[in-house]
C-alpha cells in the first residue's frame, strides 16, 4: 500500500505546532497554544491559537523517466495557510515575563516560523525535497473582537514513489 504522505505531513506539522518543537528547542508547551487542523466552531475556539489548513496539493514534477530505484513517482507539492490568533486576555510566560497581545503575536510568529522550517519529518516516512515559508502577512488587530492575528503560507514538496 502506498504511503499516506499528505496526512503524514499534515499530522507532523500539527503535532510540532502543538508542542512548539523545533531543532533549536521548544517555544511553548502543548497547553499554551491550541492548534486546530481546520477552522473551529466559534464556541470551540481557545486563544492563543494556530489554525492550519491545507489549501492546495498536486504534482510538482515527474521524475525523469519516471523510474527511480525501480519505482515510479514524482515530486508532489502541498500548500498550507496558517493563521495565528491572540485575544486580549491571552498570555504565555516566556522566561519569567508574561507575553500578551501584540507582543505575544510577535513571539508566536517567529516561533511558528522556527517550527515550520525546522520540522523533522523523518518519523513520518516522508522524504521532504523542499520547503518554503511565505512570511507573515495580514498582521493586524480587530477591535470588535479584540483579536490580533497574522497569516502565512507554507509549501512543501516531497518524494511520492510507488512500486
Amino acid at each position: 500500500m502506498a504511503t499516506d504522505h499528505l496526512n503524514n505531513v499534515e499530522r507532523t506539522l500539527i503535532d510540532n505546532l502543538r508542542t512548539g518543537t523545533f531543532i533549536g528547542g521548544t517555544a511553548w508547551s502543548s497547553s499554551d497554544v491550541t492548534v486546530f487542523g481546520q477552522f473551529p466552531e466559534p464556541e470551540d475556539i481557545k486563544y492563543p491559537c494556530i489554525v492550519i489548513e491545507m489549501v492546495a496539493n498536486g504534482m510538482e514534477q515527474q521524475f525523469m523517466g519516471m523510474n527511480v530505484d525501480g519505482k515510479t513517482g514524482e515530486l508532489y507539492g502541498v500548500g498550507f495557510r496558517i493563521h495565528l490568533a491572540v485575544e486580549r486576555d491571552s498570555s504565555i510566560t516566556v522566561g519569567s515575563t508574561p507575553y500578551k497581545q501584540r507582543r505575544l503575536l510577535n513571539y508566536l510568529m517567529l516561533q511558528a516560523a522556527n517550527v515550520l522550517m525546522d520540522c523533522d519529518f523523518t518519523s513520518s516516512g516522508t522524504e521532504i525535497d523542499n520547503r518554503s515559508f511565505g512570511g507573515f502577512s495580514e498582521i493586524g488587530y480587530n477591535s470588535a473582537l479584540e483579536v490580533w492575528s497574522a497569516t502565512t503560507t507554507f509549501l512543501l514538496t516531497f518524494k511520492n514513489t510507488r512500486t
